[in-house]
């Protein structure tokens, strides 16, 4: 009977540690601009080369404002990109916005999946000096809470499976 139990406490923990190899690969979807700024106001075309996305059914939105303070969620997109954007296949090159409005607010492409945790990435594209890819910001490690817990919870009961266990042992 013990060494059943040890066996299922082996292939418990073995399973969270599984779990937790899964899940530490980060998302790590980019998207750049050429140029990266401007010298003024105006229309301009920019090239848009996004990375590391698998997904081909991918949305680009071109956003009036380049401010990296905003929030982006779906009032955000309202609000400042009149939508959800133009569907485009992040997965098959460069893509050109053709006669791009840059104000003095500047502009933000975004290239995202619309499905809940889809693939993303946004750049911004300021009158002046280039701004940094606003993902560098915090990390995506593409871990989520609920799976930390899940996790921990498997630990803890795997901690309380040998800590019973090897008080049994002690008193045979």
């Amino acid at each position: 009977m013990t060494k059943t139990k040890l066996i299922f406490i082996g292939l418990a923990v073995a399973l969270v540690g599984f779990l937790f190899a899964g899940s530490a690969s980060a998302q790590d979807q980019t998207l750049s601009a050429d140029p990266a700024s401007v010298p003024e106001a105006g229309t301009y075309d920019i090239t848009l080369t996004p990375g590391g996305f698998t997904a081909a059914g991918t949305n680009l939105a071109v956003c009036g404002t380049g401010d990296p303070d905003v929030e982006w969620g779906q009032a955000t997109l309202m609000q400042h990109c009149g939508g959800f954007g133009s569907p485009v296949d992040a997965t098959g090159g460069p893509i050109t916005a053709e006669g791009v409005e840059i104000t003095d607010a500047g502009v933000t492409f975004l290239i995202f999946e619309l499905v809940p945790d889809g693939q993303s990435a946004l750049v911004q594209v300021n009158i002046g000096e280039a701004m940094d890819d606003m993902d560098d910001e915090l990390a995506d490690t593409g871990v989520e809470t609920s799976l930390l817990v899940i996790i921990g919870a498997g630990i803890a009961l795997a901690g309380v499976m040998v800590f019973g266990l090897s008080r049994r042992l002690r008193t045979l």
